[in-house]
């Protein structure tokens, strides 16, 4: 699954946000391959979208607004939706553009208004959904095909019908929360997620000796360190307090880099996993992700580090949000790197040293302590 654009407005601390996914020009010996859709080498998409930003600035909640209009969209019920509205008392809106794993040549776009409940609750006829498709054909661009699409009208039926044409597409979101969605570990063990598991664990610590499946307990493994036998179940270490904070995040990552290797689900939101890694660990797993990206993929990676700044990654594939408080309501704002820096040789770790893109946190109010 690819998402090209996203909109959305009193969608948690999002107002007047957009976010975009395409980029202008086909970049010369790029580090990222096929950064375009697959037998459409016109239509470009940022296989990698690194979002960087001080805290509190949106990178966990876009993916936590993104998870609830998939949701939404793929299970037809207001509530996942819903539960991302800031104020309920006003009108919230989204639109998305994206292409789906089923098929990749077909371009969608779902608008929804919500509008304030006239109940405790809301009722489908609080919500206004738009579904419109183009095909995407071989010399189609990204802009090529929205302008197709601005010229469509959009039908005027239930959102549960609306919805009803938009083909199935997967995802994968992985927080720092332990909201993560795991499916079977068994399924997982199938496409070599124990092999996974023991490389990045014993990678992350050294007394981790290996994993094997547990015998005994269904859907579980045994982690052996140096004296110690843990159990894993359902993506949960069960006595793991010797472990420390960082080997426990390795859990998930091997999840995650499961997924990727074995093509499980197309989308992919990998929120602030390295928090508790030593940076060199953190780029040489991030290479490894971005590498084993298939056709029509799309990983977003969010990251305080700024050794991140250093990869040979395009310009385009960095992007900071920064919040801003306007006239009392909150704002995120996108600023790209692409847009500023134009020269293969701009340092872009300097430009944020220098605050060009004025994404620093403002440190005025820690200063009266």
């Amino acid at each position: 699954m690819i998402v090209m654009n996203l909109k959305l407005n009193n969608i948690y601390a999002f107002n007047n946000f957009e976010i975009s996914m395409s980029y202008p020009k086909k970049i010369v010996n790029s580090n990222i391959e096929e950064e375009f859709l697959y037998e459409r080498p016109n239509f470009r998409y940022k296989k990698l979208i690194v979002l960087m930003g001080a805290n509190a600035s949106g990178k966990t909640t876009l993916g936590k607004a993104l998870k609830g209009i998939f949701n939404f969209i793929s299970k037809k019920t207001p509530d996942p939706l819903v539960s991302c509205i800031n104020d309920n008392t006003k009108t919230a809106s989204f639109m998305i553009d994206f292409i789906t794993d089923t098929n990749s040549n077909r371009l969608y776009r779902v608008a929804g208004t919500i509008r304030p409940p006239k109940t405790d609750s809301y009722k489908e006829e609080d919500i206004d959904v738009a579904v419109k498709h183009v095909a995407i054909n071989k010399n189609d661009s990204y802009e090529t095909c929205i302008s197709k699409l601005d010229v469509l009208t959009d039908k005027k039926e239930s959102y549960i019908k609306a919805l009803d044409e938009v083909e199935n597409f997967g995802w994968n979101f992985s927080f720092p929360s332990q909201e993560n969605t795991i499916r079977s570990l068994k399924d997982l063990h199938k496409v070599g997620f124990k092999d996974m598991l023991e490389i990045i664990l014993s990678s992350l610590d050294p007394s981790v000796q290996e994993v094997v499946e547990a015998r005994d307990i269904e859907d579980s493994y045994i982690i052996k360190l140096s004296g110690h036998d843990l159990i894993l179940k359902d993506g949960k270490i069960l006595n793991g307090e010797i472990l420390s904070s960082g080997t426990r995040s390795g859990i998930d990552i091997a999840i995650l880099l499961t997924s990727i290797t074995s093509r499980q689900n197309g989308f992919y939101y990998c929120d602030e996993k390295f928090s508790y890694i030593h940076s060199d660990m953190e780029k040489e797993i991030l290479v490894k992700m971005v590498g084993k990206l298939g056709h029509n993929e799309q990983l977003f990676f969010t990251t305080h580090n700024s050794d991140i700044l250093d990869m040979e990654f395009p310009k385009h594939t960095f992007v900071f949000l920064k919040k801003r408080i306007i006239n009392g309501r909150s704002e995120v704002q996108c600023v790209y790197a692409d847009d500023y820096l134009k020269r293969n040789t701009d340092s872009l770790r300097r430009a944020v040293e220098n605050d060009l893109f004025s994404i620093a946190p403002s440190v005025s109010r820690i200063d009266r302590l």
